[in-house]
């Protein structure tokens, strides 16, 4: 305690509480790094079990749900699993440094090098807790992103069925393969030609038969 004249005295705690108290803090302090290591250390095997469950049902079982898909919505899904992978990445590397550390060779050949790495270990205890946070953090942000690409490919529509291709014999002997296209005109077709790409209206009349192939 401190008296008017600002000197300071110390005498015996005279209050039990307070000793057990101040006891329990000491205790709890001294095992607190190995206590977050052990807690680190389930909790890096419960997120990578759920990452990878969630990789197995979120996944296969929607491929050819996201096949069907237009490109926006295909690339909507890549893009959210993308995301999943990163983080579920930065989750099990995360949880893994908390629970393991980052083995390193570190030299104490002064009381300045002692001093420094125990500043360092006194800091340790919470940079196990941010890491595990952080790490509980993206598995729960990646579960999310892995949910709403299960979820997108049954409220986005599928695409349209893709146009045909087919080859078309003229009555001048020549044959025209392409893309057959929608038209408006009932005597004609549209096609785009494989071969330069161009859209060309052939008339009904000069088709001697049409083919639907696979490919030109």
């Amino acid at each position: 305690m401190t008296d008017a004249a600002g000197d300071v005295a110390v005498r015996p705690a005279d209050d039990p509480y307070l000793a057990e108290a101040a006891e329990a803090w000491r205790t709890a302090r001294t095992h607190q790094l190995a206590m977050l290591r052990e807690g680190a250390e389930k909790w890096s095997a419960g997120i990578a079990s759920l990452l990878g469950l969630l990789g197995v049902l979120g996944v296969s079982l929607q491929a050819d749900r996201i096949a069907r898909l237009s490109y926006g919505g295909k690339t909507a899904v890549v893009s959210l699993l993308a995301v999943a992978v990163v983080l579920g990445g930065f989750a099990v590397t995360q949880s893994y440094r908390a629970a393991y550390g980052w083995p390193r060779k570190r030299v104490v050949a002064s009381d300045q090098d002692l001093l420094s790495w125990y500043s360092s270990l006194r800091t340790l205890p919470g940079l196990v807790a941010a890491r595990l946070r952080g790490a509980v953090a993206a598995a729960g942000a990646a579960l999310v992103a892995v949910t709403a690409a299960t979820v997108l490919p049954w409220l986005m529509p599928s695409a349209g069925p893709p146009s045909p291709v087919v080859k078309v014999a003229l009555t001048d002997h020549s044959t025209i393969c392409g893309t057959l296209l929608s038209s408006q005109a009932a005597s004609q077709i549209l096609l785009r030609r494989a071969d330069s790409g161009d859209v060309q209206a052939v008339a009904l009349s000069s088709v001697t038969r049409l083919s639907p192939v696979e490919k030109c």
